[in-house]
């Protein structure tokens, strides 16, 4: 069986932000909720399941202490944790910014 990670990002309304790796215990977790699915028919409920594996990844390693309403309540977004490339401004890529004044006069 291949391994199973999810890689979010979570921004509360408190303003924090929090990266977080969602793994098969939390997916498994998922399946057994009320309103849950079997991982293969995740997608259905994509918004839902993000958030709540978000949540339980979180409470699992101690990140957060709230209850799943309180959280489901607080978070504002979760998405996909951008790869290392796409957290710089594509204009920072073309323009390094000013550069440091000389010492001489032009």
């Amino acid at each position: 069986m291949a391994t199973m990670l999810l890689e979010f990002r979570v921004e509360m309304d408190n303003g924090e932000t929090h990266d977080v790796v969602a793994d098969q215990r939390d997916v498994a977790r998922w399946e057994i909720q009320d309103f849950g699915t079997p991982f293969k028919e995740i997608k259905a409920r994509a918004n839902l399941a993000y958030r709540w594996l978000a949540w339980s990844a979180m409470f699992r390693r101690g990140v957060t202490t709230l209850a799943w309403p309180d959280f489901d309540a607080a978070c504002l977004e979760v998405s996909d944790l951008p790869e290392p490339d796409e957290e710089v401004d594509p204009g920072d890529r073309l323009d390094p910014g000013q550069p440091a004044p000389s010492d001489s006069t032009s």
